[in-house]
């Protein structure tokens, strides 16, 4: 599996590629995974590549992704160069989650957000990767998910 996640600098793009990393390490699966930080200043675009169970390299083709994972929603036009396949929160996502959780942890709501909806990786997995208020947030936004 060719991932590509997106989103801007500060929202934590990073430590969301690493869970879903440790996550697919968890279910045995290999990772290779290369990030590209416009950090330069805060909100500048953050890409990471992983490949899951595949290749040698972490880098992917452009318009070679099976899914691109957007953080920010004023990146899809970027997201078209990696592929077809996009998964991005909704307004009313993103909004909840500010609400839902301490903004330290939003990212990892929209995580369990993710694995509720596309069910790509085992929760039960991502969980035991997670420290306890991370753990929190990811069930919050999980739960928030399977309750609708």
């Amino acid at each position: 599996m060719k991932l590509v996640i997106l989103g801007r600098g500060g929202q934590g793009v990073l430590f969301f590629s690493k869970v879903l990393a440790q996550t697919a390490i968890e279910e045995g699966k290999s990772v290779k995974t290369t990030e590209i930080k416009g950090m330069a200043k805060k909100g500048g675009v953050v890409e990471v590549q992983m490949k899951i169970g595949e290749g040698y390299s972490p880098r992917i083709k452009r318009g070679s992704a099976d899914l691109v994972i957007l953080l920010s929603p004023d990146l899809k036009a970027y997201a078209k160069t990696f592929g077809e396949k996009h998964f991005f929160f909704s307004k009313k996502e993103m909004e909840k989650a500010l609400k839902e959780v301490p903004l330290r942890y939003v990212n990892i709501y929209l995580l369990g957000i993710f694995l509720a909806k596309t069910h790509i990786f085992d929760i039960d997995k991502a969980i035991k990767v997670l420290d306890e208020e991370n753990k929190k947030a990811l069930l919050k936004g999980y739960n928030d998910v399977q309750s609708r």
